[in-house]
């Protein structure tokens, strides 16, 4: 039997709440439509890894076996999302891998037992929940214990979603990612986010934004609005964490990208996650390919290496399919 599994990359738009003193990193994001995460898996007493990307995909496969205590996978990993720019990467490679052995071994297991087997979610629900189901989330965040992000105990402790709309369909992002920069890694990631301070002005900042704007102009489809909303977020959520990267965007490159697609059209714009990709949001492929022509005259301008794309947002979650053998 060969399982197939498909699913897409995400882009963190930011936080609502990083530290209320009892609550932390309330995430905001959306599931987009490219790239893909494209894996089919078979039962092996051992591990075997055919790989078709040029992602390093072998340490995650290798983990999961481990974690789902199984003999073995052989996996053909045919379409993965780059590692460590912002897009979600590991979580989408570890879920899709982790439901395909859940299948064929007939493990029982739900997507959070999942996800919490495969270390998913110790920080943001919003990859977990665009795998499950796409679209636009809000999540409740993590408790903190003693003032401290702990890792989850049990798949009950993962983030839970609040909110989930599907994204106007004519919305776009117009997509930049520079090349030879790299956003933290996990590892790194956790010794900056366990112990978050808080800081009160800035809370109340991110709470008015997505409470009173971003979440009404998404249910009036008032793009105008939702995209200066995102914008304000986003410079907030930089602001606090200027300190992590040495300023609100994670390198200069990302900086001017963000900039250029506020000055070229874009409704809103900003970094995902810990970058350095850069969105823009635009209405319909025309706005779309103008905000991407504009971007590749900067990029040439200033000489920065940069893989550019356009993509909707993914009102669905994964795909999964079972062929049996013949």
């Amino acid at each position: 039997m060969l399982i197939t599994v498909k699913s897409s990359a995400r882009l963190h738009l930011g936080f609502y709440t990083i530290s209320s003193g009892t609550v932390s990193y309330g995430s905001i994001g959306v599931a987009i439509e490219k790239p893909q995460v494209h894996v089919t898996a078979s039962e092996s007493d051992e591990i075997k890894i055919r790989n078709a990307t040029t992602v390093e995909v072998e340490e995650d496969v290798a983990n999961v076996v481990k974690w789902l205590n199984v003999p073995g996978v052989d996996v053909y990993v045919k379409k993965a999302i780059p590692r460590h720019v912002g897009l979600g990467s590991t979580t989408q490679l570890r879920l899709s891998i982790a439901y395909a052995v859940n299948l064929l071994y007939n493990l029982k297991m739900d997507l959070h037992e999942l996800a919490y087997k495969v270390r998913r979610g110790w920080v943001s629900g919003i990859g977990i929940a665009a795998f499950e189901a796409g679209g636009f989330i809000m999540d409740t965040g993590r408790p903190l214990r003693d003032t401290v992000l702990k890792p989850p105990q049990g798949p009950s402790d993962l983030p839970k979603v609040i909110c989930r709309r599907d994204f106007p369909e004519d919305w776009m992002f117009v997509v930049a990612v520079p090349k030879g920069i790299r956003g933290l890694d996990e590892k790194n990631e956790r010794s900056v986010l366990e112990k978050p301070e808080t800081n009160e002005e800035i809370e109340r900042k991110l709470r008015k934004i997505v409470l009173l704007e971003l979440l009404p102009s998404i249910a009036r489809c008032d793009i105008k609005e939702f995209g200066r909303a995102l914008t304000e977020l986003q410079f907030s959520v930089g602001e606090y964490f200027s300190n992590y990267q040495g300023g609100k965007f994670c390198c200069e490159e990302t900086e001017r990208i963000v900039m250029c697609m506020l000055e070229n059209g874009a409704y809103g714009a900003g970094q995902s996650s810990w970058g350095p990709a850069a969105y823009g949001l635009v209405r319909g492929t025309k706005e779309a390919e103008n905000l991407k022509n504009a971007i590749k005259r900067l990029l040439m301008k200033r000489g920065i290496r940069c893989s550019i794309f356009m993509t909707r947002a993914r009102n669905r979650g994964f795909i999964a399919r079972t062929i049996e053998n013949i």
